[in-house]
């Protein structure tokens, strides 16, 4: 299905954030989705910890943020137990960003929106951010970037 959506950047997530597949224009856009170590292929560590994803967002900080306030919104109920997952106690050690981001205990679920990127050979990209869910793999969610308008 990723492969099918060439021409869109495209990617599928775990319940835990996990990058568990991507298509070429994903790969384009974030070239370090193919050579990072697959322990470390989790957007939300990679959206705080790896210098391309900042210089990438023009918009970072409020991005970062936003990025973990649907993190938390997603644990649903599982949310008490989230400070204690892997990814969450390596950011809290790693990203001193991340540490006071999670302190604001902020939760916002996904909505479709405009996302800007500054890639370093396309210059700024816009797209509009969409989220599925795949009915036969609840668990996993497909991000999709679509060119948005003029």
């Amino acid at each position: 299905m990723l492969d099918a959506l060439a021409g869109f950047p495209a990617y599928a997530i775990a319940p835990d954030w996990t990058i568990t597949g991507w298509n070429a224009a994903y790969a384009a856009l974030y070239p370090n989705v193919a050579t990072v170590d697959p322990g470390e292929r989790n957007l939300l560590w990679l959206v705080f910890t790896d210098p391309y994803v900042r210089d990438l967002l023009p918009d970072w900080e409020t991005t970062s943020r936003r990025f973990l306030a649907e993190f938390r919104a997603e644990a649903g109920p599982r949310l008490g137990d989230l400070a204690r997952s892997p990814i969450v106690q390596r950011l809290l050690a790693t990203s001193e960003v991340f540490h006071a981001a999670w302190q604001d205990h902020h939760i916002e679920g996904f909505a479709s929106r405009e996302r800007l990127f500054r890639h370093p050979a396309a210059g700024v990209l816009r797209y509009e951010h969409h989220r599925l869910a795949l009915a036969d793999q609840p668990d996993l969610h497909v991000v999709i970037y679509t060119p948005a308008g003029p």
